[in-house]
């Protein structure tokens, strides 16, 4: 609960609803409506004789796992985020998700088959079934659903 605190405290500078309920952090974005949550998980060794916690952050299509003594880098991801500098992509068949990722926005200008190609390891025609959906926090960068077939190569 303490690092929740920690994490709401760090982003109220951000003009976002955020609220610990429990073991979860739900940001919201009064712009848009979108939501970021951060989950605080216990889990238990084998044994039961080892409790590790770790911290889940997810928005839109991703999620990120961190470990218990990674503040900064939660705090980061979370204003990566906000900031969209980081922008879930998620691709679907038929319909249905299949597996995603993410990309900086830096690399945005490049996305194409060969960026995904070289990004994930599968050759390019790998991608051309797909359909793949860009997701940011303001809004501004999302695409809505479209084939991968209408990359440039």
């Amino acid at each position: 609960m303490k690092m929740l605190e920690a994490i709401k405290n760090a982003i109220s500078d951000y003009d976002v609803a955020a609220e610990v309920t429990g073991s979860e952090l739900k940001v919201i974005n009064p712009k848009n409506a979108k939501s970021l949550s951060v989950f605080e998980e216990e889990y238990w060794s084998r044994d039961m004789k080892d409790c590790f916690v770790e911290y889940i952050v997810e928005f839109s299509t991703q999620h990120r796992h961190f470990s218990a003594d990674e503040e900064d880098g939660i705090i980061d991801y979370i204003k990566s985020i906000m900031n969209d500098e980081v922008l879930p992509l998620e691709f679907y068949l038929d319909g249905k998700r299949r597996f995603g990722g993410e990309i900086e926005i830096g690399d945005l200008d490049m996305l194409s088959v060969s960026y995904l190609s070289e990004k994930y390891g599968y050759e390019g025609r790998y991608f051309l079934p797909f359909e793949y959906e860009l997701s940011s926090w303001s809004g501004e960068h999302d695409t809505g659903r479209r084939r991968a077939s209408e990359l440039k190569p």
